[in-house]
């Protein structure tokens, strides 16, 4: 796994429901950077933070919760605030929510340092 990146759980295909994780994952992982500048991260810390949580179909997240850690709180937290800082997301069009079948989805990612 390349350092510093943003694995997801979530399928970034052409489709609709593609083109939607797409711009969810990469308004993620720009917040991610962004506050990793504001720390002034050095590169230093090595590990990842992987976090489970609901998309809802309002572009909410919820039941947010971290399942590994090994980065410390600081990094830990910047993880969660990278997804929960550009929130609420854009509301799932109607396609998506028919190719979803649910007002949810369970996602995880995970943060690699």
């Amino acid at each position: 796994m390349r350092r510093f990146s943003i694995v997801s759980s979530l399928e970034v295909r052409g489709t609709p429901l593609g083109n939607y994780d797409y711009r969810f994952v990469q308004a993620v992982q720009n917040c991610w950077y962004a506050l990793l500048e504001e720390q002034r991260y050095s590169f230093d810390r090595l590990g990842k933070v992987v976090l489970d949580f609901r998309l809802t179909v309002d572009g909410r997240i919820t039941d947010l919760r971290v399942t590994e850690s090994n980065v410390g709180e600081i990094y830990t937290t910047i993880c969660q605030m990278a997804i929960t800082r550009p929130s609420p997301y854009e509301r799932w069009p109607s396609e998506v929510r028919r190719m979803v079948g649910a007002d949810h989805r369970d996602v995880r990612f995970t943060f690699y340092y």
